[in-house]
């Protein structure tokens, strides 16, 4: 299984989901509106100085869909400017407390 973070300019977050739909993938973890500074993107605080967030999001997959996941998301990351801040980060998962899915192509609950 692998661990793919995904963080994202609030503007394309629909973008994003349809990707992750286009793709089955259906259970994720979403942490909305964060805040940072990037090395392109600049700061990004929410506040009247720096305006703007991102979204973050958590998605676990077995090893050829998170591989997958990876293609699309430079694709997109290529289509929309990396100025626009569209950054994803894979790892190895080593542990859980809990069984996940083997698959997400089924339907959620």
């Amino acid at each position: 299984m692998k661990m793919i973070w995904i963080f994202y300019n609030i503007g394309i977050d629909e973008e994003i989901t349809n990707t992750l739909n286009a793709l089955n993938i259906h259970f994720y973890t979403k942490f909305p509106r964060v805040i940072g500074v990037g090395e392109l993107t600049g700061a990004r605080l929410d506040n009247h100085v720096w305006p703007g967030a991102n979204n973050a999001l958590l998605v676990v997959l077995p090893e050829d869909q998170a591989a997958h996941l990876m293609n699309v998301l430079e694709k997109l990351r290529a289509t929309i400017g990396k100025h626009e801040g569209l950054y994803a980060f894979q790892a190895g998962l080593e542990r859980v407390t809990a069984n996940p899915p083997d698959t997400q192509t089924h339907e959620p609950a």
